[in-house]
């Protein structure tokens, strides 16, 4: 997943000093969430942590479903929807987005629409699309009307995913612009360059909450590209930009990510009993990041992550790929940061016995 995002971002390094005037005058910072999109950690995180519903943010929820859509194949990038008047009774677009003379719109431009502009019609049309796709094995399409407050956690991970997930095809996230029906409009995504890294911002003074990503990466480890994102609500939506680039800021300088596993590489080998092999390889399914506070790093004497691999002592053939066989606990010090599921790299057949061979030649005689 990294993969797809690291082919069409720039390798950019963590340098945060065009914000150092404007965090000079900032006020103290109001509650907020951060969240590491590689390691998919949250690195500062309030119990409870509901925000005012915003419809730009919540179009990234509305995108994370229909990539799921995409990835389980039950629909295309180039297909196209049609866009019927009864979805957009009401509505009228200022700059006429997304309503060409032919109504119909393809999943790859209403996903660019979502993310890149987070148009209100776009919205509208995502989720009337959803709902006709559920059904009874489904998880329902979330509401037309939501709740005043959504969950700040959950919008996160959702944001995180479609990050991770986001095709190449759709779009750059560090564009400024998007192209809809072969048109080009500037995208709602503020973004603010320096000479080594992309922050990007996206603020909706109407409900006075404001989302920040930065895009860094570390010049020890330049292949590990760095995505944090941040959320921040304020009765006052003047603090919004100075209070999450003071977030990014902090979350980005204060905490360090690393990758511990390849996906696919395997970590361990365990025993079969009754296989045609008598051991299999194990391997997580993704590439697994962990984050740490640079404090608690200083605070080890010998900074040591230690790897504990819990397994069931028998484990009999047959074995596929699709179920976890281990787990691995990945600990810094007595506190376990992360606990990821380990899958056999191929599948395991049960082992044919002689008596079984005899059995079925008898069978067929007799047959």
């Amino acid at each position: 997943m990294l993969r797809k995002f690291k082919q069409y971002t720039a390798k950019l390094f963590v340098s945060l000093l065009l914000f150092v005037p404007l965090l000079n005058g900032a006020s103290a910072s109001s509650d907020n969430l951060s969240y590491d999109v590689l390691s998919q950690q949250f690195i500062q995180a309030p119990a409870d942590f509901l925000v005012p519903f915003s419809k730009k943010l919540y179009s990234f929820c509305l995108a994370k479903q229909i990539l799921e859509k995409v990835e389980s194949k039950k629909t295309e990038l180039n297909s196209t929807i049609t866009i019927t008047p009864e979805v957009l009774a009401g509505h009228q677009s200022s700059k006429g987005i997304l309503l060409g003379a032919d109504k119909e719109i393809s999943i790859k431009e209403l996903l660019r629409a979502l993310i890149f502009l987070q148009a209100p019609e776009a919205n509208k049309i995502a989720l009337h699309w959803l709902e006709t796709l559920s059904d009874k094995k489904d998880e329902p399409a979330k509401a037309s009307e939501p709740e005043k407050k959504i969950n700040g956690k959950s919008l996160l991970e959702d944001v995180g995913f479609v990050i991770r997930n986001l095709p190449k095809e759709v779009g750059q996230i560090t564009d400024q612009t998007v192209e809809i029906q072969e048109k080009n409009f500037p995208s709602n995504i503020r973004i603010s360059h320096s000479e080594k890294s992309d922050l990007l911002f996206i603020l909706d003074n109407s409900s006075k909450v404001a989302l920040g990503a930065a895009i860094v990466a570390s010049r020890l480890r330049e292949n590990n590209l760095r995505i944090v994102l941040c959320l921040v609500h304020d009765s006052d939506s003047n603090a919004l930009f100075p209070e999450i680039a003071q977030a990014l800021v902090s979350s980005v300088n204060h905490f360090e990510t690393a990758k511990v596993f390849t996906e696919g590489k395997p970590v361990t080998v365990i025993p079969i009993i009754d296989g045609e092999q008598q051991n299999i390889a194990l391997a997580p399914k993704q590439d697994v990041f962990i984050t740490v506070s640079s404090d608690e790093l200083k605070k080890q004497k010998t900074p040591k992550v230690e790897m504990i691999i819990e397994r069931k002592e028998l484990i009999k053939a047959p074995v596929t790929t699709n179920e976890p066989l281990a787990r691995i606990n990945i600990k810094l010090g007595d506190r376990v940061l992360k606990t990821v599921p380990l899958y056999a790299v191929a599948d395991v057949a049960e082992k044919k016995s002689k008596l079984s061979d005899i059995y079925k030649t008898f069978k067929q005689i007799i047959e």
